[in-house]
């Protein structure tokens, strides 16, 4: 799995020097002019990843927020989990461009490269990269998450003024009382779950997130110890939309409340 991790690093490392030129040269209302980079830097890293490992051999690309522009004829709507499974032996490529687009044109540096290589329907490793900040988390399974040369280990046992991401404003009503804390946005969801894995938030829920938003996120997550499950508190969620993730005593708490 190393060598495709160290391939998708200078994927991403290429890009950055794409996204970085942009975001320092143009000011807000310039960098608005730029809706399509997105579609610009996937193909990028998707060329760069090309290179050493053909899509269509032993690697293809997965679903992706281009789906319907560019992977209609290879992944489409279709059930995700289905897909990678149907060819054991093949590497499925998730990536994520820039998240997120709001940071990147109103001149926030929380945004990210992601790429999450799956097999057998399983996140095997992943990457974050923020390529202002010139950041870097990565994550093996079984081997645990590493934030530049640190691993991550999320050790927060605190059970008071916790901080919480809510993406669901009836949800958060429902929920809100029972929390002793503040809600924090990020705008950058896997910004947000790398603070997660690192302690610096407490809890996190999205009822509706996308693969290529998720992935990288959710394997960060659990190899920092991080229990993260769907609504209905399945351990498989790379194939369902919702997403809720904290400490086991937080997580046991609020579930009942979400499902």
């Amino acid at each position: 799995m190393q060598p495709r991790l160290n391939i998708a690093l200078k994927a991403c490392r290429s890009a950055s020097e794409i996204i970085t030129k942009i975001y320092k040269s143009k000011d807000q209302d310039e960098l608005r002019s730029y809706d399509k980079i997105g579609d610009l830097i996937y193909k990028h890293i998707a060329d760069i990843i090309a290179e050493s490992y053909p899509y269509g051999d032993t690697d293809v690309l997965g679903p992706s927020y281009v789906d319907t522009k560019i992977l209609s004829d290879i992944a489409g709507d279709k059930n995700f989990t289905t897909d990678v499974q149907s060819d054991d032996e093949k590497y499925i490529w998730i990536i994520n461009p820039l998240d997120s687009y709001e940071n990147f044109v109103n001149k926030l540096p929380l945004f990210n490269i992601t790429i999450t290589i799956f097999q057998k329907g399983i996140a095997q490793a992943t990457i974050i990269f923020n390529p202002i900040q010139d950041e870097l988390v990565t994550a093996i399974k079984g081997e645990g998450a590493m934030h530049e040369n640190t691993k991550i280990r999320n050790r927060n046992l605190s059970k008071t003024k916790i901080l919480y991401v809510i993406d669901n404003t009836k949800i958060k009503l429902n929920i809100e009382n029972m929390l002793d804390g503040t809600e924090r946005f990020i705008g950058s969801k896997s910004t947000e779950l790398i603070y997660m894995a690192e302690g610096k938030i407490d809890l996190i829920i999205y009822p509706k997130i996308h693969i290529w938003e998720s992935a990288a996120g959710i394997l960060i997550c659990k190899e920092s110890g991080v229990f993260v499950t769907d609504f209905n508190g399945n351990d498989d969620i790379y194939n369902s939309k919702s997403l809720i993730a904290s400490k086991e005593w937080l997580h046991k708490k609020i579930l009942p409340k979400v499902c």
